[in-house]
């Protein structure tokens, strides 16, 4: 569907192939980075190339497209694509290697799909989240490597709920497999900073609540805590702001999508909509 770039190439799906010797496929080595379209200009490119290099360094890959080539690459595939919104993945390989340890030249692959809208009910009711015991690793980095994400995710979908949150040994909460956590603490809004990828939309979050004179607090958070939340919420770029109304068994406050979380939510509509 649609035309990608791969390669300083442009291709249908179809052609859209790496090496089975790319360490993305043999060790799942590589990063990656998604952005979503609003009026079909990409929200917060520039913080998303940002990390996306970012993440390249703290793994040893050398980009082989600054970021003023990759804009401008996004940007033609917006073009290109013409759909009503969309959604962009910008992905680097480790590249092909002849020991399957010692990265190649890497691979610069953007995919370009329509962008689509999680369903109204989660955003009206709220969702379920389950927990998961996880340590990561090199957390700064947008890291291809999922496999953590996708067992955690595939219980969580067995357990009827739409995200997994990390935590560890001692019950501290980091974050979801591909968001970020809030919980509405005391009229505060409360947010991890240790041992998190730092989302983009995590950061918009952020600058509206102090816009909105809500005060934010950056700190450790444990299930134990769960009883103390008046509301919660996961935040990403197709998520958006997602109201979280049970995490495992426990409800939220009292199981209602609560009066921050609305204004957060309207606040973020409100800027992705008038950017």
């Amino acid at each position: 569907m649609g035309f990608h770039y791969f390669n300083n190439k442009w291709v249908g799906e179809g052609d859209l192939k790496i090496s089975v010797f790319d360490l993305s496929v043999v060790r799942g080595f590589g990063c990656f980075d998604f952005l979503r379209t609003y009026k079909n200009k990409p929200f917060r490119l520039s913080d998303h190339l940002d990390r996306l290099f970012n993440s390249a360094k703290l793994i040893g890959i050398k980009v082989p497209k600054t970021k003023k080539e990759i804009l401008e690459i996004v940007y033609e595939g917006i073009r290109k694509n013409n759909f009503k919104e969309t959604n962009i993945k910008m992905i680097v390989t480790g590249g092909i290697s002849t020991d399957s340890v010692t990265p190649g030249r890497p691979s610069v692959i953007i995919i370009f799909i329509p962008a689509e809208n999680y369903p109204k009910i989660f955003y009206e009711r709220g969702v379920k989240v389950i927990t998961f015991e996880e340590t990561r690793t090199l957390h700064l980095a947008k890291s291809l490597n999922y496999l953590a994400a996708v067992i955690a995710l595939q219980l969580a979908k067995k357990k009827e709920a739409e995200e997994a949150l990390y935590i560890n040994g001692k019950g501290k909460i980091y974050e979801a497999t591909r968001s970020n956590f809030f919980a509405i603490i005391d009229g505060k809004l409360v947010t991890v900073r240790k041992g998190i990828l730092f989302g983009v939309t995590r950061q918009v979050i952020v600058e509206i609540a102090n816009k909105l004179r809500i005060p934010v607090v950056e700190r450790d958070i444990f299930i134990k805590e769960i009883k103390n939340f008046k509301e919660a919420f996961i935040t990403a770029s197709n998520k958006e702001v997602m109201p979280v109304v049970q995490i495992d068994d426990n409800k939220v406050g009292d199981g209602e999508v609560g009066p921050i979380t609305k204004k957060l939510m309207s606040g973020y509509k409100n800027l992705t909509q008038t950017t």
